[in-house]
């Protein structure tokens, strides 16, 4: 018969064995979290030798971005402050950093008017890395209330007009305009001036014309805008009614050398100013005449300084003399001519065969150069230089005197026949048929 076991026996037995492995992993527990601690010691090991942990200064600086103002207030000048920063991260994060990954602020407690140092703050939105050092950890920056003013427009004139004429009154538009900017430079402008020259000026001078702040000092005011910035301007000059400025007239006596021509005069100054009474001067025609210059036969320039016939009750206020150079020039003319080419080149023992035997050139140049040519004076010349027997198309070199040119030959090329002197030309042959 079986005896069976008692169950506080039993439960006796599950007690010992929990115990029991209780007692073991408590023991063993310790050799565990080593174990644990040292694999990840040398996994931490391992990353850190393959991409190690560096402190590295970033290679471009980085913009910082301008703080918020309250409405009225304003940064005095541009803000445009950069920081460099170093960065504590894993060479593979350093490697991939740009400058968008980066954040520069600064932060205004109660900003108000006058000089501040802020600190930099710095924001990277890798990871894992952190900015370790900003340079410089400060930036100054200005604040002023905003501000602006209505300035009225000074037109300042430079020079003086041309010789018997008057300035009258500028006209600009607008007459006043609007400065904005920091309050405490906006105050500082006492005017706006545009600067214009009517130095030598003999009309109205109208346009637009930039604008210049001045202060009291008359100094130029730094961050401060106009609106608008350039303003129209006109200074009417006028005549004065006791100078007028008339025309030289040249007048000239005697016929130029025939073939040649007068193309044009040169006249220095081509305009004299005259002074008299009101009346005298509104009844002067528009011009004034020089003293005959004598042209005669002229086959070159005439350069001649000239007298001016001044009427009764006048004055020339700029000299009574003036400086004239007529212009002669030779007719250009062309010619045809007919010229009997010549060989030249041929070897020993060679003859010659020209056609056509004269050849039809036409010359350019000035008529009484044409005119004066003499036979022998154009020559056509045909280079025969070691040419075989036999025929050749040859293009004939026209030979010319100075000033004349060979405007066309006709024909553009000759046929030459050449052959042995022994054997009888086309002329001989029909020589001997006779």
């Amino acid at each position: 018969m079986a005896t069976e076991e008692c169950p506080d026996a039993a439960d006796s037995r599950e007690e010992q064995v929990v115990r029991a492995a209780l007692r073991w992993i408590g023991s063993a527990l310790p050799l565990m979290i080593l174990a644990l601690v040292l694999a990840a010691l040398a996994w931490v090991v391992a990353v850190e030798e393959e991409d190690p942990t560096l402190d590295e200064r970033y290679s471009q600086p980085i913009p910082v971005v301008p703080p918020d103002l309250p409405e009225g207030m304003l940064i005095v000048g541009e803000f445009d402050e950069r920081v460099q920063v170093t960065v504590h991260a894993p060479r593979s994060v350093l490697q991939a950093l740009t400058v968008g990954d980066f954040t520069a602020t600064v932060d205004l407690i109660g900003p108000s008017s006058g000089v501040h140092q802020v600190p930099v703050q710095v924001e990277l939105s890798k990871h894992p890395s952190r900015v370790i050092l900003v340079e410089p950890e400060y930036v100054t920056l200005e604040l002023d209330s905003r501000a602006e003013r209505s300035i009225p427009v000074r037109v300042e004139i430079d020079g003086e007009p041309a010789l018997g004429y008057l300035q009258r009154t500028w006209v600009v538009d607008p007459r006043q305009v609007t400065v904005r900017g920091p309050s405490s430079y906006v105050t500082r402008v006492v005017e706006t001036v545009t600067a214009i020259s009517v130095q030598d000026a003999n009309a109205d001078i109208e346009g637009e014309f930039p604008l210049q702040l001045r202060d009291s000092e008359g100094q130029s005011v730094p961050h401060v805008t106009l609106m608008p910035e350039r303003v129209k301007v006109r200074i009417p000059i006028e005549p004065s009614g006791y100078y007028r400025a008339l025309a030289v007239k040249v007048v000239l006596e005697g016929n130029i050398a025939p073939g040649y021509s007068n193309p044009y005069i040169f006249v220095e100054p081509p305009t004299v100013t005259v002074f008299g009474t009101p009346g005298v001067i509104s009844a002067l025609p528009g011009f004034i005449e020089t003293a005959p210059i004598n042209v005669e036969g002229a086959q070159a320039d005439v350069i001649d300084r000239s007298a001016l016939n001044v009427p009764p009750n006048v004055a020339i206020v700029s000299g009574q003399q003036v400086e004239v150079r007529v212009s002669i020039e030779p007719i250009p003319s062309s010619l045809t001519v007919e010229v009997t080419p010549e060989a030249q080149g041929l070897g020993p023992g060679l003859a010659a065969n020209v056609s056509p035997e004269t050849v039809q050139v036409i010359l350019g140049g000035p008529l009484p150069v044409l005119e004066a040519l003499e036979a022998g004076d154009v020559r056509i010349v045909l280079d025969l230089f070691k040419l075989p027997i036999g025929t050749h198309q040859i293009e004939p070199q026209v030979v010319v005197p100075e000033r004349v040119t060979a405007q066309s030959i006709n024909p553009a090329t000759v046929q030459v026949e050449i052959l042995a002197s022994t054997t009888l030309t086309p002329t001989e042959v029909a020589t001997e048929a006779e």
